[in-house]
């Protein structure tokens, strides 16, 4: 699946499983404008190894919540790479869960600013131009919490319920214009970062996981990277998990 000659923007791609989506849609021919907040060395990394290996890539820096910084970065794109024909929103703000009896209407706001704010303001910078060359893709990163109910996710597991229905919805009033909007769940994903779950609690689910172990990163970016092909126009609005076959829609 060639991507040669497409720009993709991938939001929160300075490490985890935004890196791999980026590294990964860079090896399919895209050029990728790898997005951070606070971890600029990492996507300046990331964007470094694309260049190394032959591709176009560029970190650009905006707190996704901000809709000013969100087109300041969509027109640096524009200026560098071109109009993005990918959209990943994948940013999201990583809390220690608690019980709801300790939780405060700022966990839920922290979250809502970042992943449902965060990907509204990336769809409205990117589709005007998807819209007008009729061709687009957006993928958003869910989470298996949807149906899983893990203890002590409350705040992001509304938030990432919240997504659903706009990725949903977004997908049937794009349908008309060529651009699909599909959904990737990723289960619990070792990443560079800590998981927030006690040790029993990750032996327990894999062993409750058909594959037997947790999710990689590349696991993630190769589900999101089968939605972005040329000939993937007739999918849209459908949610993948990627769970080792734990959770299944």
């Amino acid at each position: 699946m060639s991507l040669d000659g497409r720009v993709a923007l991938v939001t929160g791609a300075g490490r985890g499983i935004g890196k791999a989506v980026a590294r990964v849609l860079a090896e399919r021919g895209a050029s990728v404008a790898v997005h951070y907040h606070t971890s600029r060395e990492g996507a300046e990394a990331v964007a470094s190894d694309i260049e190394a290996q032959g591709g176009r890539a560029i970190a650009l820096q905006a707190d996704v919540s901000q809709p000013d910084q969100v087109e300041r970065m969509a027109e640096q794109c524009r200026s560098a790479l071109g109009p993005a024909d990918i959209l990943v929103n994948n940013a999201r703000q990583l809390a220690r869960g608690k019980p709801f009896t300790e939780l405060q209407w700022s966990d839920y706001q922290g979250q809502i600013d970042v992943m449902l704010r965060g990907t509204f303001n990336c769809c409205r910078a990117v589709l005007p131009s998807m819209m007008e060359r009729r061709w687009g893709r957006i993928v958003n990163v869910l989470s298996t919490v949807l149906v899983d109910h893990r203890p002590r996710t409350s705040a992001y597991g509304t938030v990432k319920s919240a997504l659903l229905y706009f990725s949903q919805n977004l997908a049937v009033e794009m349908g008309p214009c060529g651009i699909t909007v599909n959904m990737v769940s990723p289960g619990l994903i070792q990443t560079e970062r800590e998981i927030l779950h006690s040790r029993s609690y990750q032996e327990e689910y894999i062993r409750d996981t058909p594959m037997g172990r947790l999710g990689v990163p590349e696991d993630v970016a190769e589900a999101v990277a089968y939605f972005e092909g040329e000939k993937i126009g007739f999918i849209t609005g459908v949610n993948m998990a990627v769970s080792g076959g734990k959770t299944i829609f």
